[in-house]
């Protein structure tokens, strides 16, 4: 599922961040968030996040961080997940880590949806690192921006919507 495998038909417009490379030699730089989840409830967001060394490899046997944006409190406001959120937000105990001709991947998969694995890649870009998720929406892979859950005290889904872009900017959601 990365671009460049055949699966390159659908490209991102949104949610690239880049790192700056000030940190110390072999020390992990800020994570990265690669997508988020947002809910019906309020603005904040649940971010999965990549932890990268200065050459943009993944940190660790777990490198995708999961954390609490708490926007309704402020924008640099942060949480760790609770345990009770885990089964919901929490990503599945398998973070594999490759080596790709472009730069790294880490494929995760949401407790939530262990049937739709996401793939979170990295590579050095203009000279810093550039994090993108992918995952496969209808018969296309695309880069997953955010995913939309409508939710229903006390952590209940209704429903569901993953958002990504293709080349022209046109919405692919499923």
């Amino acid at each position: 599922m990365l671009p460049g495998s055949g699966f390159n038909n659908l490209t991102a417009v949104a949610l690239t961040t880049v790192a700056t490379l000030a940190s110390a030699a072999g020390a992990p730089l800020p994570s990265q968030s690669a997508f988020f989840l947002s809910r019906s409830e309020n603005r904040n967001q649940v971010h999965y996040a990549l932890s990268l060394d200065e050459a943009c490899r993944p940190v660790g046997t777990r490198p995708v961080q999961v954390y609490w944006r708490m926007l309704e409190r402020g924008p640099s406001e942060v949480e760790e997940l609770l345990g009770v959120e885990q089964p919901v937000y929490g990503l599945e105990d398998s973070q594999p880590v490759e080596a790709t001709a472009e730069g790294w991947r880490v494929r995760v998969s949401l407790k939530a949806f262990p049937s739709r694995p996401i793939d979170i890649t990295t590579a050095r870009v203009d000279g810093k690192c550039q994090v993108q998720a992918w995952t496969k929406l209808g018969n296309s892979v695309s880069q997953l921006e955010h995913v939309f859950v409508k939710t229903s005290w006390p952590f209940r889904s209704t429903s569901c919507g993953w958002m990504a872009w293709d080349r022209m900017g046109s919405p692919s959601m499923n």
